[in-house]
């Protein structure tokens, strides 16, 4: 099979994934993640079974980024979406993105936004906070995040100068952890960072709004709690009826609407008494639970349609793509092993010299030391030595009365 030969694919992964297939009998795969694909869409060529390609990230230039660090994917990527039955996108720019870089028809393309399950303990929940006091901001502390963290802090400070009782808690970790550390410094009594935590939802229920971006500002909206996008680059405001439908084309990012001042919106939340809490969080939840609701946006493909029969050999035929990219990327991959082979044998040939000039430079050294050494022995001996010390005396008047 061809994909033995494509650089990047886990076929020892693949083959487990392949036995499930066959195992359970499943006629169509999901493919969410990126970094499933090495080993999830060999196992559907190799049992020729459809699958559907995921695109959750909405953040331009992902796949470039993948291509610039994992080198496997620069093959991977265009053969996968053209072989998928149908690329589910969870925002439209995200589609755009992804129809602009693979050159792929637009029939091919269903935009489902990012769903959350409805479970009984969120349906069933009826704790609506009656004041705003309990601040919680919930994001990964990366570069990525840095300036819509920033943001969160500084509407949470902003308030808290107002409201003495406001408090703060961060969840989540991160390699910039100990820079909004720094950030927090005046405020670091107020509060409180918890790092990773997998009880989102209870965490949520226990304070009154959320400032962040993406996901957790829909946990926070079926929570019943009130929600702030801080934004990528800037502040986008506080998620309203009004405003819900907007934010969520573009998975609460904030993309593509209009930014805020933080005075506003903290002059917002001071309108907003208990009814009003209520109602947002209410008519927010409402949204939710009909456009939002995962049971009512799974999408189920039949498998029997001739639009989702993985055809390896008509693909093959007609592209050739997987050969053409395999021997491409070998090539390259060759190419990169010599020149770095070459490189490492020059630096270490040049090393090697500097170690060999280092070691005579010490050789020399040492013997010019060895030298001194003695010369310092016969000098002490001749400074011992009276009668040499007179005749140096003599010697010295003699010297002088000749100059004069």
């Amino acid at each position: 099979m061809i994909f033995n030969y494509v650089v990047g694919f886990n076929i020892e992964k693949a083959k487990i994934i392949e036995d499930v297939i066959n195992k359970y009998q499943i006629d169509q795969i999901h493919i969410h993640q990126f970094d499933c694909i090495p080993y999830v869409f060999p196992a559907c060529v190799y049992t020729n079974k459809p699958y559907i390609a995921y695109v959750h990230t909405g953040i331009e230039g992902t796949y470039d980024w993948f291509e610039e660090h994992y080198f496997d994917y620069k093959g991977i990527f265009e053969v996968y979406f053209k072989m998928s039955s149908k690329i589910i996108c969870i925002t439209e720019s995200a589609k755009k993105e992804n129809m602009k870089k693979y050159k792929l028809p637009e029939e091919k393309y269903l935009v489902i936004n990012n769903s959350i399950k409805f479970d009984n303990e969120i349906i069933n929940n009826e704790n609506i906070p009656n004041k705003i006091e309990k601040f919680l901001i919930i994001s990964r502390l990366n570069e990525e995040k840095r300036i819509s963290l920033i943001n969160a802090l500084n509407i949470f400070r902003q308030y808290s100068t107002r409201y003495n009782d406001a408090r703060l808690t961060i969840v989540g970790d991160g390699n910039i952890k100990n820079e909004i550390e720094k950030e927090i410094e005046d405020i670091k009594d107020k509060v409180t960072f918890l790092g990773k935590r997998t009880d989102i939802f209870n965490i949520i229920l226990e304070h009154d709004i959320l400032i962040g971006l993406d996901r957790c500002i829909l946990e926070a909206v079926v929570s019943k709690r009130l929600a702030i996008v801080s934004g990528y680059s800037e502040i986008k405001g506080i998620v309203l009826p009004e405003n819900i439908k907007e934010f969520q084309k573009e998975n609460f990012s904030g993309k593509e609407l209009k930014s805020t001042r933080i005075e506003n919106i903290v002059q917002e939340l001071e309108k907003m008494d208990i009814e009003k809490i209520k109602q947002i969080v209410e008519e927010n939840y409402n949204y939710a639970y009909e456009n939002l609701n995962i049971d009512k946006n799974i999408y189920i493909f039949n498998g029997k349609n001739v639009e989702y029969i993985l055809n390896i050999e008509f693909f093959l035929k007609h592209e050739n793509c997987l050969v053409n990219k395999a021997t491409k990327l070998e090539e390259e991959k060759n190419f990169v092993y010599s020149e770095s082979k070459k490189m490492q044998e020059y630096y270490e040939q040049q090393i090697s010299n500097i170690k060999n000039e280092i070691d005579e430079k010490t050789k020399n050294i040492n013997e010019l030391k060895k030298e001194v050494e003695k010369y310092k022995e016969l000098y002490d001996q001749i400074s011992k030595n009276k009668q040499v010390r007179r005749n140096k005396s003599i010697i010295y008047k003699i010297y002088n009365k000749l100059k004069k």
